[in-house]
């Protein structure tokens, strides 16, 4: 991989440390083999990222931004639309059955990850729960979705809870049937 510049080098260490993140946990990044990848020396990781810390909370802050960046775009579309789009998300960024989301990478270790990467894990379900809550509300409100007399923000809850259930027996599973059951279920459940 040949680096153009400073903020080629530092989007090509987020994208290849997301990915090793998705795929083996933050246990399984490191500065050198992170280096070794992308093509550049293990000292030139600490004028980007100067711990592991910092490097876990900006892949955290992207995903977050990256995540309100499409709930913001989708507000055109029927909420149905909004939901599916949102499912797609998952598919193809995640890939359940080969990684995990950026935030549930996290779930295994969390008694011995920072306080300020755990806040930054919030974010990123928030972001979720928010989004989707949002979505739900207006597809209520439009008549899309039958309402069950839930409160929209635990039905939120429960479905980002499934999703990310999903994801993770997909991966234990090494196929995407267990997400696919999710995503139609969750369907079943709201769709007229």
């Amino acid at each position: 991989m040949t680096i153009a510049n400073t903020n080629d080098t530092r989007t090509a260490i987020l994208d290849v440390a997301q990915d090793m993140l998705q795929r083996q946990s933050i246990s399984g990044v490191s500065f050198q083999l992170l280096a070794d990848r992308i093509g550049i020396k293990k000292g030139s990781m600490y004028y980007h990222f100067k711990t592991k810390d910092e490097l876990a909370i900006a892949i955290l802050e992207r995903a977050s931004q990256d995540l309100k960046t499409s709930f913001v775009r989708g507000k055109h579309k029927s909420a149905i639309e909004q939901l599916d789009f949102f499912f797609m998300i998952y598919e193809k960024f995640i890939g359940p059955g080969q990684r995990m989301c950026p935030g549930g990478c996290f779930a295994s270790e969390w008694e011995k990850i920072s306080d300020p990467v755990k806040q930054s894990v919030r974010k990123v379900l928030n972001v979720q729960i928010n989004g989707i809550r949002d979505i739900l509300v207006f597809g209520n409100e439009t008549g899309e979705f039958i309402h069950h007399d839930q409160e929209t923000q635990q039905l939120a809850s429960w479905i980002i809870s499934s999703l990310q259930g999903g994801i993770l027996t997909s991966r234990v599973e090494g196929n995407q049937e267990h997400f696919n059951f999710a995503v139609q279920a969750i369907k079943r459940f709201l769709y007229r």
